[in-house]
């Protein structure tokens, strides 16, 4: 079973000492390493002083064996060399000297070629016994006889000295864990603090409190932004939350209207005695209340599937002419009740890439608009054009809409795409509309990438205008990613 503190503040400070105690046990490792070099380059040091006093005290006796003077007392003041070990070949490798603290043992082996030969040869053996010491060797004529010394030092003491050192250190260690700890343990609780003050005003904040923000003290630092953040968010949630309240209240609005108008219409026919000719006209009422209804549902479940990015998009490449074609299709009867004419006009080369049906869905809906807004024998005209972002090198299709209708006023104007809007003067719901037609075609633009706009014209009514990423020319249309393109087209109705 794994333990896992449930605080991050105790996690941090067990990491903190984790951390701390592995950066001590390093140092402890270097300072005995460093400390142990350090008395064994003074220990060679020392040995190359003792070589040099050893052969002048080396001497031939009258039978030809080698002597050592030992009545003199050399480095007195050095306790690290009174320990020597000392032995003195012949060039043939037989030992011409043992000193009695090396005694019956054979000192570093056999005599390597050159050793010693061009200065002091230091390195590390051990002894017939397996001693290990610290061991320099150095070749040095007497009588004109050249001679291999060699001297040794026991390495224990050295050894002793850097283990004391480390018990020392990690006797300490316990002690600077804890102080570590205690100071780590308040750092940590003292940085977060503020980040638990964060968290404590966050849970006061329920969805009728999303108008309250979070305090920023410092909004360059790590906790300033994430108070920015949290108080980004709780921004876009309390734009979602006003968005759905004003979605649901307009469309239990508009949904309890037809509703109430078959209502009316069914209990009027049912309180009287009515001729077949009667209930006809009861029954197409209340049939054009329900296609109302059913449109408004249909259009409320495309803006559902939108928002929630369940719509699928069947790409495809085709010209703005031919969308425009489409789309007049099918308000040309409408206009033709109003006596109103349709001009077309633009460059008939101008290639879009993106999902046709919604595109057209878009265009036709203001297309919708137009026809409905615009007196009778009025004109609407439509122009296709191709506009160059010059910044950022992108060609764009231009499509607008100008009717001869009353116009939008400017305070209007921003939100005309808004779900379930119309403007007073001229745009009630008599005239068939919901509000919702208008939004989906600023999301079918947006979602390729396009831009969807309204100014009104001198002189003349409003103009309706999309800006769409084009494709280049020379790419011909081709069927959609989920096979060719229905024809004849279906019959859309605008909502």
């Amino acid at each position: 079973m794994r333990l896992r503190p449930h605080h991050v503040r105790t996690r941090l400070m067990l990491w903190y000492i984790a951390i701390f105690g592995a950066v001590l046990i390093l140092y402890v490792c270097a300072a005995s390493v460093l400390q142990f070099w350090q008395l064994t380059r003074q220990v060679y040091h020392g040995a190359i002083e003792d070589v040099e006093t050893a052969e002048g005290l080396l001497y031939f006796g009258q039978d030809g064996r080698l002597l050592m003077r030992e009545d003199y007392h050399n480095h007195p003041e050095s306790l690290l060399l009174i320990d020597r070990m000392m032995q003195v070949f012949a060039p043939d490798g037989s030992t011409l000297y043992r000193n009695d603290r090396l005694g019956n043992r054979y000192l570093g082996g056999q005599i390597f070629p050159g050793e010693g030969e061009s200065g002091y040869n230091e390195r590390m053996g051990r002894l017939s016994d397996g001693t290990r010491v610290l061991l320099i060797s150095h070749v040095h004529s007497i009588d004109g006889r050249p001679l291999l010394i060699r001297l040794a030092y026991d390495i224990a003491p050295l050894e002793q000295r850097a283990a004391q050192l480390v018990g020392l250190l990690l006797l300490a260690l316990p002690f600077a864990l804890g102080i570590g700890g205690f100071a780590g343990y308040n750092i940590t609780r003292r940085a977060l603090t503020p980040l638990e003050d964060l968290a404590r005003r966050t849970e006061q904040i329920t969805a009728n409190r999303l108008h309250d923000r979070l305090p920023i003290e410092n909004p360059d630092d790590e906790l300033g932004r994430i108070g920015r953040v949290l108080n980004e968010l709780l921004g876009r949630l309390e734009y979602s939350f006003d968005q759905l309240r004003r979605f649901t209240s307009d469309a239990s609005h508009e949904l309890r209207t037809p509703l109430a108008a078959l209502r009316s219409v069914g209990e009027t026919g049912l309180q009287k005695e009515c001729t077949p000719e009667e209930y006809r006209d009861i029954i197409g009422s209340m049939l054009e209340e329900v296609t109302r209804l059913t449109r408004m549902v249909e259009s409320l479940l495309t803006i559902a599937r939108a928002d929630s990015g369940e719509l699928k998009l069947a790409i495809s490449t085709f010209t703005v002419l031919d969308l425009v074609h489409e789309a007049i299709a099918l308000v040309d009867i409408l206009a033709e009740e109003k006596n109103q004419s349709l001009t077309v006009s633009g460059d008939p080369d101008i290639f879009i890439r993106g999902d046709r049906i919604f595109l057209r869905q878009a265009v036709l809906n203001v297309l919708h608009n137009a026809v409905k807004y615009s007196p009778t024998g009025s004109t609407i005209r439509i122009s296709v054009s191709r506009s160059k972002h010059f910044s950022v090198g992108e060609s764009r299709a231009i499509l607008e809409i100008v009717d001869e209708g009353p116009g939008i006023r400017e305070e209007d104007q921003p939100r005309v795409f808004d779900r379930f809007y119309r403007v007073d003067e001229g745009r009630s719901r008599e005239t068939g509309g919901s509000g919702l037609g208008l939004a989906i075609a600023k999301w079918a633009v947006e979602i390729h990438g396009g831009q969807i706009g309204v100014r009104n014209v001198p002189s003349e009514g409003c103009c309706f205008f999309m800006s769409i990423p084009a494709s280049p020319s020379e790419v011909k249309p081709g069927p959609v990613a989920n096979g060719e393109l229905p024809n004849p087209l279906p019959s859309v109705k605008a909502l």
